[in-house]
């Protein structure tokens, strides 16, 4: 099955739900430039990805090559998923690239997506439709066909309504010029969207007959040009101009899969979270997994409880096992991973040097730990953090979240800058990242919550 999904526009709360089950179940996607990459981190980790995508004057994947790709890769997968930048029916040739693999055979389905004549331009703060202003729209492409231009100019200069123009970066001119020989009016109002719903997005509003005197440099593909009346209200209806912190970019690193609580980001401020998985937990089983000679086990993170019972399992032991032990937890997630687990804890510190400050009786501890991570007492090293093969963009971040000293040391040696933002963990991570020589260190509780809430205050929110 070959399924044509609308990827909308750039901005993340664009993708729909239809879009995000398409991905989730992909064995492989072909995917247009255009297309947010973040988006792909719906994929699993062994579906194939592939950027087919045409960019001007660049070298492109034919379309012909396109075709034939989906047509082989649906022989080869169960589900290919062929992602397009707005909606695949709106000058993206999704009707075109479904007939071809319906011609040899395949099976498909169209999910569609939010265009960008719309979406976009409605971020921008520009209705395609109001009433008394316009009662309509008309959408157009100036990408040339066998050599000609496609527009009527005529016509266009006779609409009344709004009139959105894809694909117009490298002909404004031509398009205002024609407009204006046409007999359509130099007052009348003209937008340029660039990048639109992108973190630099770029808007310029003006008219007909004052566009050209102005720099125009900066106005690059993905545009979108508007001419009529509803552009007037931009400037109030402007989006990005309510969001309190629109254009920042923050990077979240883990080394698990569990969930970023980032729901509000985006949509409430108009932060634009990229999430990687930087390394993953590799259980360790410990030859020598003796529990006679320790009274108290003190679990320093998710990972750990996991691990230990799946040592347990390994060496034929059950929770009976640990029967008059004392059981701390480090952190609130660690105590939930613990209840998980049919385990209650005997207490639960916010960090390790709280319990070492607090515990009357370290003489018969054991501390259930990452084998990258060391500590006076005896403990049992359950697992091992892995690099994962992650993609790290080139981007000036605003602000880099951790969860632990390796996510921040795997970052440290692929580059980033020792004066970044970085909100971590107390205590372990904060000492371990000033030892790297990071400089802009923000310490919070153990937890995504946590991380997510200091990225909001070093912005300067009360949270």
């Amino acid at each position: 099955m070959i399924w044509f999904v609308g990827a909308g526009c750039y901005h993340p709360d664009m993708l729909t739900i239809g879009a995000i089950k398409c991905l989730k179940m992909a064995d492989c996607v072909l995917y247009d430039h255009l297309v947010n990459p973040e988006f792909l981190q719906y994929t699993s980790g062994d579906c194939e990805c592939i950027c087919v995508g045409k960019r001007g004057y660049h070298p492109s994947f034919l379309q012909t090559d396109i075709e034939k790709l989906l047509v082989k890769k649906d022989k080869e997968y169960a589900n290919v998923v062929r992602l397009k930048g707005g909606d695949p029916f709106l000058f993206a040739r999704g009707s075109e690239e479904m007939l071809y693999v319906l011609d040899h055979g395949c099976d498909c389905q169209y999910v569609p997506g939010i265009s960008s004549a719309i979406g976009a331009l409605g971020f921008a703060g520009i209705p395609v439709t109001q009433r008394h202003l316009s009662t309509g729209f008309v959408v157009h492409t100036m990408h040339t066909q066998d050599g000609k231009d496609p527009l009527d100019y005529e016509r266009v200069a006779r609409e009344r309504n709004t009139q959105i123009f894809f694909m117009g970066s490298h002909k404004i001119e031509r398009l205002v010029k024609n407009c204006l020989a046409h007999g359509m009016p130099a007052d009348t109002p003209i937008a340029l969207g660039s990048h639109l719903t992108y973190p630099h997005q770029e808007v310029l509003v003006s008219s007909l007959g004052q566009i050209l005197n102005q720099d125009l440099k900066e106005y690059t593909s993905p545009l979108l040009i508007v001419i009529g009346d509803v552009v007037k209200e931009q400037e109030r209806l402007a989006n990005a101009s309510r969001l309190p912190h629109f254009s920042k970019q923050v990077l979240l690193c883990s080394i698990d899969n569990t969930p970023w609580p980032i729901e509000d980001l985006t949509l409430r401020y108009g932060i634009y979270p990229s999430i990687r998985q930087v390394a993953e937990i590799k259980t360790i089983f410990e030859e020598k997994f003796t529990l006679e000679s320790y009274s108290t086990f003190v679990f320093v993170s998710r990972n750990a409880v996991e691990s230990f019972f799946e040592n347990m399992v390994f060496h034929h032991l059950d929770i009976r096992d640990l029967y008059q032990k004392k059981i701390v937890a480090i952190g609130s997630k660690t105590k939930e991973a613990l209840i998980q687990k049919g385990i209650l804890c005997d207490c639960v510190f916010s960090h390790f040097r709280s319990f070492e400050k607090e515990w009357t009786d370290l003489t018969s501890v054991c501390v259930i730990k990452a084998k990258e991570n060391e500590y006076v007492y005896p403990s049992f090293s359950c697992y091992t953090i892995e690099e994962t093969d992650f993609d790290l963009p080139e981007v000036s971040w605003d602000a880099v979240a951790v969860t632990c000293s390796r996510s921040l040391k795997i970052l440290k040696d692929r580059g980033l800058a020792l004066n970044t933002p970085i909100v971590c963990f107390a205590h372990k991570t904060l000492q371990k990242g000033k030892e790297m020589g990071f400089t802009n260190l923000h310490p919070v509780l153990s937890s995504k919550e946590a991380l997510v809430q200091g990225i909001l205050q070093l912005f300067g929110e009360t949270v």
